[in-house]
């Protein structure tokens, strides 16, 4: 797709359209039904019980019916129409970077994640907000794990990078995955429940028997009907009603609990039938994307959960009592629910935690196969495992609008290297961090990151730039940012690779001490296989360049000032900035 904002733009206009003609369909058939269903009762009323007229109206009760089963029809497209609708113009709105009105992922913010919170993962105006488009509860949890946990082995990266690009390239597979997982808005609740089914052994005491018990019974009753029916006696009937009703009593417990256990589900199984559907019909080329079809492919494991769909809805039929007794009363229907309920569970049980996991990660590849293609100017950035790498051309953060995103050149290459960023207050140092820290997380996702060109090495990432105090944990700044230190640095000395971003270190102690102590630090940090990135206003820290110059280089933020107006530029620069405008902002604001 060339252009997604054209795609959008067209699709808008062919949903607006197919929504404008479903709805009017619908009107007419209400007045169809409306008509239909006074016409039953004209033949009657003016030829009386007579063989014309009671074939005239068995067919306009046929009918009647048949116009109720279209108007469902007509009813599900109307809703699907809608939500490919919504869709895109939720997607337009995207292209303009306006994307609030997605879920923002609040439930996974976590302010002691090593580094979530700081490159502001989750929240309102977050990365998650700004990549997420799932449908689907496991969905959203999936990639909060993969944003939580990214990946470092670069054959997986690859190969998510592949399928993330084809994903790219099926807007309208996307879309119509998608408007199928929006149709029904599951709960986390449900979601637990289902997933639950996969983990649990249902019970059911002496199932043959209830096999045999559901067979002989109701062909008992069917055939205590004809007595009744030619008048010779409705003993039998009655009796056989009675037994069926009094079995009901004795596995009223069982019955209850099932329907505990299945019921009220169906509309969510439908949901995962059509998703699974999706996978299973999709013409996949990449290895990633053909391995999760064939995990629901042989056997169909929508075909399979088409049966459960079916024998759910069924259950839920008792949920109507007139329909309940009836059925109660001629075949066992509870009873035969359970045990047919009970039949599937024993056999697919085991897979379904497989198959909801396969819909789970389809629905979030396809929130990150959108972004890459929203974003055809973004790059898959090249996996390196030699060493250490990170060399970006043009390298910018994703959530700022690109008439107003600044990019910068960063290059870092081997380990035990420090970049210590200096600049004034405002000039962009904070964001520059963030910047750093984000496009690594999306390099480690395997999707593209904000930049025209770019090498990674993926390693784990630290992150220290919003440590708050605690007055539950009874903690001041200064012990939590200690601790954070600590738990790096524990880390480290256990051997493992990490890149840390610091911004302002120790800034909870006087200055002679919070120099000292960063010096020392950085010291540390230069010992072990980590690359580090450290901005502060502390100029006397650029100084240890000339100390340790294969290993710790400066580089800056400059501002100018220009007829009593600050300049920034937002650029990364080479050297130790020369520029502070604490007091030149006070003096202006008229505080000093």
């Amino acid at each position: 797709m060339n252009n997604p904002a054209e795609f959008y733009s067209e699709k808008l206009l062919k949903y607006t359209s197919k929504l404008s003609q479903v709805s009017t369909k619908l009107k007419r058939f209400t007045w169809y039904r409306l008509f239909t269903f006074i016409s039953i009762f004209l033949p009657v009323s003016f030829l009386g019980f007579q063989w014309p007229a009671l074939v005239l109206t068995f067919s306009l009760v046929v009918l009647f019916f048949f116009l109720i089963k279209k108007n469902l029809q007509l009813e599900k497209e109307k809703q699907k129409y809608s939500a490919l609708k919504k869709l895109v113009e939720d997607e337009l709105l995207a292209l303009e970077h306006s994307f609030l009105h997605f879920q923002h992922g609040e439930e996974f913010l976590d302010t002691d994640h090593f580094f979530s919170y700081d490159l502001d993962l989750f929240g309102a105006g977050s990365v998650f907000q700004f990549l997420n488009r799932t449908s689907t509860v496991g969905g959203r949890q999936k990639l909060a794990s993969w944003l939580i946990s990214p990946l470092k082995d670069k054959a997986e990266i690859v190969s998510r990078q592949k399928a993330i690009h084809e994903l790219s390239q099926l807007p309208d597979w996307r879309l119509h995955f998608l408007a199928n997982g929006n149709l029904f808005n599951e709960t986390e609740q449900l979601s637990r429940e289902i997933k639950a089914w996969s983990e649990m052994d249902l019970e059911l005491n002496r199932p043959k028997k209830v096999k045999w018990l559901i067979r002989i019974i109701p062909a008992i009753t069917l055939l205590a009907i004809l007595p009744a029916a030619l008048g010779v006696s409705n003993f039998y009937l009655i009796f056989m009603i009675v037994v069926q009703l009094v079995l009901m009593y004795f596995f009223w417990t069982r019955i209850s609990y099932y329907f505990n256990f299945f019921g009220r589900k169906s509309e969510l199984l439908s949901k995962y039938m059509q998703l699974l559907q999706f996978v299973e019909k999709g013409e996949f080329q990449t290895e990633y994307l053909l391995s999760l079809q064939k995990q629901v492919a042989k056997p169909s494991a929508s075909k399979i959960f088409s049966e459960l769909k079916s024998l759910v809805k069924e259950f839920e039929y008792r949920q109507n009592i007139l329909v309940g007794i009836v059925l109660n009363g001629i075949f066992t229907w509870d009873i035969r629910c359970v045990y047919k309920l009970w039949s599937w569970h024993q056999q697919h049980h085991e897979k379904l935690a497989i198959w909801l996991d396969v819909i789970a990660e389809m629905d979030a590849l396809i929130s990150l196969g959108n972004y890459a293609n929203n974003h055809a100017e973004f790059v898959f950035p090249e996996i390196c495992v030699d060493g250490f790498e990170f060399d970006a051309k043009e390298l910018g953060h994703p959530l700022l609008k690109p008439g107003k995103r600044v990019c910068s050149d960063m290059q870092i290459n081997g380990w035990s290297k420090v970049m210590v960023v200096t600049g004034a207050n405002m000039a962009g140092k904070s964001t520059f961090l963030r910047t750093v820290g984000v496009n690594l997380i999306l390099s480690r996702l395997g999707t593209p990151v904000c930049a025209k060109e770019m090498r990674i090495t993926p390693i784990d990432i630290y992150t220290n730039m919003r440590t708050t105090d605690s007055l539950l944990k009874d903690e001041s700044y200064f012990f939590a940012e200690l601790k954070r230190i600590k738990g790096v640095l524990d880390r480290l000395e256990s051997g493992e690779r990490i890149f840390v971003i610091l911004d302002e270190m120790l800034k909870g102690t006087n200055s002679i001490d919070k120099l000292n102590g960063s010096r020392e630090l950085i010291k540390k940090l230069l010992g072990f296989k980590s690359v580090s990135l450290i901005a502060t206003h502390d100029l006397k820290l650029s100084e240890m360049e000339s100390d340790y110059p294969e290993q710790v280089f400066n580089k800056c933020f400059e501002i100018r000032i220009v007829n009593d107006e600050l300049i920034f530029d937002y650029k990364l620069s080479d050297g130790a900035t020369k520029t502070m405008n604490a007091t030149f902002l006070m003096k202006k604001m008229g505080i000093i």
